[in-house]
């Protein structure tokens, strides 16, 4: 048995073979590194590069001769021990953690994170340049939500995934962890859990967000899919929005959970072709999903479908404003009123003369709990520039007092 830093040291007794079978010092694992005399990108190794390149960890040095580990080869992830993250719920792993994503996120290497708790006392960035030869396309994965635990217990915390977009095309999954603040009795604090931005496509699946400031926020992107998700005990769930490349477009939402937000469960600004689907809005204090329309690459806004609102206090359960004209459609979903201070599920203000379609087909409506229906406090209600609004309504309402207002 041969361990790595053996292996390589200065003086090694070892042969440079072309292949060489190795037990990796930090993680005890097996791990081979075989001879090369080119880059990844087919750039020939030499000593005038090899100062920026051989990183110690991928790509390293014995003698005059240049080894990269095998799993760089075959597509294969990288355990983030490599790099020297702990994950035993005592050792500050930040440093370690930023080691892995500065090597992996750069050039688009799958990073596994290990089970167990993985303690981070400040932000973690990755940047993800993008090549204009090849799309860089990074992953996190962890082994499953509360499996894989980053406990983020300093004044900040969260992890930054952020990429230039000149030239490029980034691509983000993140899968299978958990990102908490540590005091579950405490108010909110730690900024963002996870902050995206620049990326051209998402893929969030099987995440879960607790107790931060600001759960996910997601920047200039598009055709994006969050899956699994759940943001809760948080001041905002989920943010998303543009800043200069894009309306945030084609993102979609299956069986994602907003739970007991103290300010909102969801806001997206300027958005188009937005989805959600089975999701679940409960116990926010403040508007459940709130979201604005533009129209700009498309004239289709929030698409819902089968989700599930309760127990929405201080707000609406869906706040919707309409910038130009297009159409959008609630189908198929719950909305449980339980406490007085909920004033309407529905509002829709028009802030434009274009003409507009909204579609609600098999909505059900309940009153519940303390909330006593009356006259001023409908089911749903349009109001503003109402002109050319046109809606279709095969909903459900418990009372008669319920029914949708447009107001003139």
């Amino acid at each position: 048995m041969i361990y790595t830093e053996d292996f390589f040291t200065q003086n090694s007794p070892y042969p440079n073979d072309d292949l060489v079978q190795l037990v990796d010092n930090l993680t005890k694992e097996n791990v081979n590194y075989k001879k090369v005399t080119v880059w990844m990108n087919g750039t020939p190794i030499n000593s005038s590069n090899e100062a920026n390149l051989i990183d110690g960890k991928i790509y390293r040095k014995k003698g005059t001769d240049y080894y990269v580990n095998t799993l760089i080869l075959s597509g294969s992830e990288l355990n983030a021990g490599l790099f020297g993250v702990k994950a035993d719920g005592i050792t500050d792993d930040s440093d370690a953690l930023q080691k892995a994503f500065d090597f992996c996120g750069k050039n688009g290497w799958k990073l596994k994170l290990p089970i167990g708790e993985i303690v981070i006392t400040k932000t973690i960035q990755c940047d993800m340049p993008a090549n204009p030869d090849k799309a860089n396309k990074f992953q996190l994965i962890g082994s499953g939500v509360n499996v894989t635990v980053l406990n983020s217990i300093g004044a900040t915390g969260g992890l930054r995934f952020v990429s230039n977009s000149s030239g490029g095309s980034s691509y983000l999954t993140i899968s299978g962890l958990t990102i908490r603040r540590p005091f579950p009795n405490s108010p909110a604090a730690g900024g963002v859990g996870i902050y995206v931005s620049n990326v051209m496509e998402i893929t969030i699946k099987d995440v879960e967000v607790f107790k931060f400031n600001l759960g996910m926020q997601i920047m200039d992107t598009c055709s994006s899919l969050f899956e699994n998700v759940k943001t809760h005990w948080g001041d905002t769930g989920f943010y998303g929005g543009m800043s200069n490349i894009t309306p945030p477009n084609l993102l979609t939402f299956i069986n994602c959970h907003f739970n007991s937000n103290a300010v909102k469960g969801v806001e997206l600004y300027s958005v188009h072709n937005v989805k959600f689907d089975g999701c679940g809005f409960e116990a926010n204090y403040g508007n459940a999903l709130e979201a604005s329309f533009v129209g700009a690459n498309g004239k289709v806004g929030l698409n819902l479908i089968n989700s599930y609102f309760e127990g929405t206090s201080n707000g609406v359960d869906v706040y919707y404003t309409l910038n130009s004209g297009g159409t959008a459609n609630f189908i198929g979903n719950t909305f449980n009123r339980l406490t007085s201070s909920i004033y309407t599920s529905v509002f829709v203000l028009s802030n434009t003369a274009e003409k507009s379609y909204l579609n609600f087909v098999g909505n059900g409506f309940l009153n519940g709990g303390k909330f006593i229906p009356n006259g001023d406090k409908p089911a749903v209600l349009i109001t503003g520039n109402t002109a050319n609004i046109h809606y279709t309504d095969t909903n459900y309402y418990e009372t008669a007092s319920d029914e949708l207002i447009c107001l003139p």
